[in-house]
């Protein structure tokens, strides 16, 4: 991800106000991914906006496993940062730089948020 995306990216209310990560991202994957995916796949005739939204549908669910299937949250978080940095990097389509982009800058933002509860 890059500059434009991290100013560019926003946290629902739910995800700002939650109590500890796992919570942060439990509202983020409802709140965010899921309702972007939902959204953007009732439009099939859109090429650009279904594969926005698969994308989303698959950051979803990767994040559903760390949030329920693993204690370390933070640390797999932040390994599933690099990896959307990853696809940023690696992207074919405007939809996958978009997605992979915005979605990266928002979970950076949420860990952000959480290590400077954490600290101060």
């Amino acid at each position: 991800m890059n500059e434009f995306h991290y100013d560019k990216a926003s946290l629902p209310r739910d995800v700002r106000n939650a109590s500890d990560l796992r919570n942060a991202l439990r509202m983020y994957i409802d709140k965010r991914l899921l309702h972007v995916s939902d959204v953007c796949l009732q439009h099939n005739e859109d090429r650009f906006r279904k594969e926005y939204g698969l994308i989303h549908k698959r950051y979803a669910n990767t994040l559903t496993l760390v949030v329920e299937a693993t204690q370390d949250v933070e640390y797999l978080t932040k390994s599933v940062i690099e990896w959307i940095n990853e696809d940023f990097n690696d992207a074919i389509t405007g939809a996958q730089k978009g997605a992979a982009g915005i979605c990266g800058a928002e979970l950076l933002k949420i860990v952000e948020s959480y290590e400077s509860r954490r600290s101060g």
